[in-house]
């Protein structure tokens, strides 16, 4: 079964949609907040931890389509709001006036796309990112619930070993990659037929130094069955 990404603008009512379509599914309902929590206990990448969890998912919160990119069973899903409902979700939580409720949501909204865009290099209000946009006004959150759960029961979102595999090897790349971020913060990893391929760029003179550090390191991680290093010199 597929893996639901929903991202929400901010007081959109995503995490009822996300908590709602859960149930619907019988699947397990994640938020960005406890996943980032579980990150910090376990010192596990959040990329890891979410990439770990797999199938039957229902993950609610901000990035989890970057997190998960490259999966081609994930859907998509971005939620918002016609800005007046928004407004007064804010007005009435917040006890503030309505150009008070409006500067929040501007403020917010303009952090996380520029974290996004940061971290990512994408903006989050890029319709190509997600496979279903949804906008809460004339769609009640009744349609919107509907409207997923129509689409992520189409063959283009269903398990199958293909995406097992690809899943399973990015689990290990962000794994590989976390512990050598200590070390080696620049390296890239990504896995090649059952073998994790690290590229990393050096001096001539450092090649073989680095790449036995770099061996010593991830050969030891569940998982991995070989490793390459590939060192890129430095001109």
């Amino acid at each position: 079964m597929p893996i639901i990404t929903i991202s929400r603008g901010s007081f959109s009512h995503g995490k009822e949609i996300a908590e709602r379509v859960a149930q619907e599914l019988n699947y397990k309902c994640i938020s960005r907040e406890v996943l980032l929590a579980a990150s910090e206990e376990f010192n596990i990448p959040e990329i890891a931890l979410l990439r770990a969890i797999q199938d039957n998912l229902v993950y609610h919160g901000f990035a989890g389509h970057f997190l998960l990119e490259g999966i081609p069973n994930v859907l998509k899903v971005r939620i918002c709001a016609d800005i007046e409902e928004r407004a007064g979700i804010v007005m009435e939580k917040e006890k503030v006036s309505r150009k008070q409720a409006l500067k929040i949501i501007k403020d917010i909204d303009n952090e996380r796309k520029k974290w996004a865009i940061d971290l990512y290099g994408k903006n989050p209000r890029d319709l190509s990112v997600y496979d279903l946009w949804l906008v809460i006004s004339r769609l009640s959150i009744d349609d919107a619930i509907n409207d997923i759960l129509f689409t992520v029961r189409l063959p283009a979102f269903q398990t199958t070993p293909e995406t097992q595999k690809i899943v399973k090897n990015l689990t290990i790349a962000a794994r590989v990659k976390s512990n050598l971020m200590n070390y080696f913060p620049e390296a890239d990893v990504f896995v090649e037929d059952r073998t994790v391929v690290v590229r990393i760029k050096r001096s001539l003179e450092q090649e073989e130094a680095v790449k036995d550090d770099i061996r010593a390191i991830v050969i030891k991680l569940t998982g991995v069955e070989d490793v390459r290093v590939d060192v890129i010199p430095i001109l």
